[in-house]
């Protein structure tokens, strides 16, 4: 069984980031198998906190060197060059445990900050969430996964053959490429969705998170969390126990101490390799311009 928990530095702490430490501390202690840079909101949705989650993905996965860590990103308002760029670079620096977790909750935040021209009306929102990802993962698709040479002795670094153009054309992102980063070591880093937030994608998601209701509706060979608070927790393990979900996200102010409570009788699941998908047992994703494809 897979144990998940969000962190995030609480509004009004003037000391989030030593609290921050701390969080990250007994969470390695406890050994969680997912966090997930992100706030709570009311009903269980999640959104992007306050702590910038891709910027502060590389320092974080230093502390945090058993979970695999997901950035809680605003779909709406990034760009998937940046993102792309940025998460490459975590996904190298963590050994392939980087995640993201696209998401439209708290986007009202970002429209105030960006300006009313990023206001997109509600039924629009889950085309462009899914062409940001199609976008962001177009441009990892740029390099293949062996371009890079790194040889000392011949002075070569990289093969240029391995890197191009890919020219992605959508309804809402228009990228050319190539990337000024290597393809990630996970080919894409694991992509998690939260189906209080956006119950259907276009885009399959590798992890999901939701609450009971909905947890049936999962992505077909997804990984799912189902949402758990202290009042819900015995309802949710029977949900585990009857195969229904794989692991748990604990929420709610108690949710670091049901993750230490849990970790001294949950015995964490067998991994079966050092990068996220390897430990889920997932594939790495095949790239359309490689003539290798997938390792």
């Amino acid at each position: 069984m897979y144990l998940s928990i969000s962190i995030d530095v609480p509004d009004g702490d003037k000391n989030g980031f030593a609290g921050l430490v701390r969080q990250t501390d007994r969470i390695e202690k406890a050994k969680a198998d997912f966090v997930i840079l992100a706030r709570e909101l009311s009903k269980g949705r999640l959104a992007p906190g306050r702590v910038e989650a891709v910027v502060t993905l590389p320092w974080i996965t230093g502390r945090l060197v058993t979970p695999v860590v997901a950035a809680a990103i605003p779909a709406l308002h990034s760009v998937p060059f940046h993102i792309a760029r940025a998460l490459s670079a975590a996904d190298f620096l963590s050994s392939g445990r980087a995640a993201w977790m696209p998401l439209l909750a708290g986007g009202e935040r970002f429209d105030n900050a960006y300006g009313a021209g990023y206001r997109l009306a509600s039924a629009e929102q889950p085309a462009k969430y899914a062409d940001f990802i199609r976008a962001t993962r177009a441009l990892w698709d740029s390099w293949d996964q062996d371009a890079l040479i790194i040889n000392p002795g011949s002075g070569a670094y990289l093969d240029s053959a391995k890197v191009r153009r890919v020219d992605y054309r959508g309804p809402y992102f228009t990228t050319m490429g190539p990337l000024n980063a290597a393809r990630p070591p996970q080919g894409y880093p694991l992509l998690l969705r939260d189906l209080d937030d956006l119950l259907h994608s276009g885009v399959a998601a590798d992890v999901v998170l939701a609450s009971p209701d909905r947890l049936a509706q999962a992505d077909k060979g997804a990984v799912r969390l189902v949402k758990v608070t202290v009042e819900t927790l015995d309802a949710s393990l029977g949900l585990v126990r009857d195969g229904k979900a794989d692991g748990l996200h604990l929420m709610g102010a108690n949710a670091l101490d049901m993750l230490e409570s849990l970790r001294s009788w949950v015995v964490p699941p067998p991994y079966l390799g050092a990068t996220a998908r390897e430990r889920l047992g997932l594939r790495r994703p095949i790239n359309p311009h490689s003539q290798k494809g997938a390792a």
